[in-house]
């Protein structure tokens, strides 16, 4: 395929964004997927394209929350290993099932989820985690990981700021830790379906090479922003993730 510089420049500053919000609440896929359309990216490479560019920087914001001490490993590696478990057979069912169905229930659910968020106000200030016993959390941490590495294989769109809130809510994580656990399930699933997508030969690697360099940046900031600030960065963005998801629902539904 033709690749104009026009290209190149709108996909990495998208990209960049996108590493903020992925690194602070997870769902710059929300941003990316729609600038591979407007600029005429071949339909059967973005899906491909976009997780390989993305991993990089995924891995760069893990490093990160792990070298601050903000990723409780036990509560992680459970639902990291179920995250790929999950991501496969959740890629396998959309291969079977119309994705509308599931687009029909997070447009009912999504707002509910919103009001949530907004009325507890003092959500992930704390780690509240020690109230759970250690089996409480191995289930719980294993449910995280399946059911919602499943919806990010099927879907996709903001699996990572689910994925941030069943750590918060389930597990009773602060907001910081929280966001450090679900990029350990996130960046798992990742990995798992950029392989599957090199494999296939469905990755555009020159705006890869270009649009990873931009994500890595995106992503430190975005893990210093959380680091720093806490609860004050992640919610507001976290809120910002639901809208555009309950826009692009819709947008998809109608169109």
């Amino acid at each position: 395929m033709e690749l104009h510089m026009s290209t190149f420049v709108i996909i990495s500053i998208a990209f960049f964004f996108a590493g903020i919000i992925d690194a602070v609440s997870g769902g710059g896929g929300l941003l990316t997927l729609p600038t591979f359309m407007l600029t005429g990216f071949p339909v059967h490479l973005i899906a491909g394209t976009n997780q390989c560019s993305c991993l990089l920087g995924g891995f760069t914001s893990l490093f990160k929350f792990i070298k601050s001490g903000h990723v409780y490993r036990f509560t992680a590696v459970i639902a990291g290993i179920n995250a790929i478990i999950g991501s496969v057979l959740g890629a396998r069912l959309n291969l079977i099932l119309p994705a509308k169905y599931l687009q029909i229930i997070m447009i009912v659910i999504l707002p509910f989820v919103a009001v949530f968020i907004l009325a507890n106000k003092n959500l992930g200030e704390e780690n509240k985690m020690d109230t759970l016993t250690t089996s409480q959390l191995a289930v719980r941490s294993a449910l995280i990981g399946f059911l919602l590495g499943g919806y990010t294989g099927f879907y996709g769109a903001g699996g990572g700021a689910f994925i941030l809130l069943a750590f918060t809510t389930l597990t009773r994580l602060d907001l910081i830790t929280a966001s450090g656990n679900a990029k350990v399930c996130s960046v798992a699933a990742g990995f798992t379906a950029s392989i599957t997508f090199a494999l296939s030969h469905s990755v555009v690697w020159p705006i890869v090479f270009c649009a990873a360099a931009f994500n890595i940046v995106g992503n430190y900031i975005g893990a210093s922003l959380a680091i720093k600030k806490g609860a004050s960065v992640i919610r507001p963005m976290f809120i910002i993730v639901l809208v555009l998801l309950f826009g692009k629902l819709i947008t998809s539904l109608i169109f």
